[in-house]
């Protein structure tokens, strides 16, 4: 009987974070900020940004040129295929005309957390405080919490047509799979990380 209720109150909490991720993923809370930070995503064989990280790069783009900030910081190590995610964001960027000065590369993070604690050190760096965060949808809401507890002033932006967005299943799938992350993320907060176990569960994401 414990069992059944524990269980009960574990599916409850995860149904509450789930609704509160896709909830939140569906506002752009894009407004004037220092910069805008495009958090990392797979590159592919090809050494172009895949899908995921193709429309987050291409919406940053858009974000840069309307004004909403001075600064594109392109987040995002090696993963399986060269260059890191940082230098593929910043090819497509000058091809699309944004000034080697208004980008900056964070090429060593290989998760969330990553992405946003080295940024932020960007960011002291440059005397730069708040950030449009941007994104796949589903993964603003995480994205938001681990940023203000690092001290920055977020507003995340989704890349809506990210196909990870676009496809219902896949949607439900990121959108659990950040409920989850949710959970982890809070969990080390209070306990530590242990960063082999981190390394399976989440990956870079």
């Amino acid at each position: 009987m414990i069992a059944l209720v524990v269980g009960l109150l574990i599916v409850g909490g995860l149904a509450i974070l789930y609704q509160r991720v896709d909830a939140r993923s569906r506002i752009d809370e894009a407004q004037q900020a220092d910069a805008i930070i495009v958090l990392g995503a797979q590159v592919s064989r090809s050494g172009r940004p895949g899908t995921s990280l193709s429309a987050r790069i291409d919406h940053a783009i858009k974000l840069y040129k309307q004004g909403y900030a001075p600064y594109l910081i392109f987040s995002g190590g090696l993963g399986t295929f060269p260059p890191t995610e940082a230098e593929s964001m910043r090819r497509v960027a000058a091809d699309a005309g944004v000034p080697a000065s208004a980008m900056i590369l964070e090429d060593e993070s290989h998760s969330t957390e990553q992405n946003l604690a080295y940024s932020k050190k960007l960011m002291d760096a440059r005397g730069l405080h708040s950030a449009i965060i941007v994104s796949d949808p589903f993964h603003l809401y995480r994205a938001e919490i681990i940023a203000r507890d690092l001290g920055i002033q977020p507003y995340g932006s989704g890349a809506i047509n990210s196909p990870n967005s676009v496809r219902p299943l896949d949607r439900v799938y990121y959108t659990a799979r950040e409920a989850i992350a949710l959970v982890w993320y809070y969990g080390t907060r209070i306990v530590g990380e242990p960063t082999w176990v981190y390394g399976i569960l989440k990956g870079k994401i």
